[in-house]
């Protein structure tokens, strides 16, 4: 994602800034990571070329720091919508669409 274009993102996404921090909209956010105690087992997926990408990780280590994460998987060479724009390839998208399948399928077999 071009800098220019986390700008709109952010207006599109949430147009009032103090939203911008809410836990629904950036789990991430700095003070959301503080209380992560019994959240649900997630996997994680970001992308190397994704400015949204450092905030991933950050939400991965949390996870991991309270037994909550499952798996974090990057995509490597990849920018953000790289599964609906032309940045991945077809196989790249599917395998990571197979991860998902999988860990909502042992999320909800229990």
């Amino acid at each position: 994602m071009r800098p220019w274009m986390s700008d709109v993102f952010n207006r599109v996404y949430a147009p009032d800034p103090t939203t911008r921090q809410d836990r629904l909209a950036s789990p991430a956010w700095i003070t959301n990571l503080d209380s992560l105690a019994g959240i649900a087992p997630a996997l994680i997926i970001t992308c190397e070329l994704d400015r949204l990408r450092n905030e991933g990780v950050s939400y991965a280590h949390a996870l991991d720091a309270v037994g909550a994460l499952v798996e974090h998987h990057d995509v490597p060479g990849n920018d953000h919508g790289y599964n609906i724009l032309d940045f991945g390839t077809r196989t790249q998208t599917e395998h990571i669409y197979d991860r998902i399948v999988d860990h909502v399928r042992h999320a909800t077999s229990k």
